[in-house]
């Protein structure tokens, strides 16, 4: 994964929280709602990190980058 790679993660992570809240407060989403989409997609990066591990496809560090993405979305679920 190169730096701009990560660099168009983050800004996609960032936009996807900035149109949750605005879904949010304008009533057309629920709170549980994002969570649960959020939550979703960070165990099915967890998961993919742990397959790409175990087939050896990717190598660790696809595997870790997903872990990781599972974890900082989990964060910014527990944030919305």
């Amino acid at each position: 994964m190169s730096t701009s790679d990560g660099a168009y993660t983050l800004a996609s992570i960032s936009a996807t929280m900035a149109l949750f809240r605005a879904l949010i407060k304008k009533g057309v989403l629920t709170r549980d709602d994002a969570v649960r989409a959020i939550l979703d997609e960070a165990v099915a990066r967890a998961i993919q990190g742990e397959a790409e591990e175990q087939d050896g496809g990717y190598g660790r560090s696809a595997g870790g980058v997903n872990r990781q993405s599972a974890e900082i979305l989990k964060f910014l679920a527990d944030k919305l």
